[in-house]
């Protein structure tokens, strides 16, 4: 499972900068932070905002892998 807050604080990256880089208020990034579930577009969203690279894999049943790029990995 994903940490957001890992992800960030490894990216040496505030609540508050992030906040700013997504057009969000802080207490909101606190919040997606302690969330199990998210969607999958406003993930992608915090870490790209990041500037972290991410891929979705799938692992089907007949051993086939699906690799798709989940944010285009740019520097904010």
């Amino acid at each position: 499972m994903v940490d957001p807050r890992a992800v960030r604080l490894a990216a040496g990256v505030t609540q508050a900068e992030l906040a700013e880089r997504l057009g969000w208020e802080q207490p909101r990034v606190s919040r997606f932070e302690r969330q199990k579930d998210w969607r999958l577009v406003t993930l992608a969203a915090y870490l790209e905002a990041l500037g972290v690279q991410a891929e979705l894999v799938l692992r089907l049943p007949n051993k086939k892998r699906i690799i798709q790029p989940l944010t285009e990995g740019e520097n904010p």
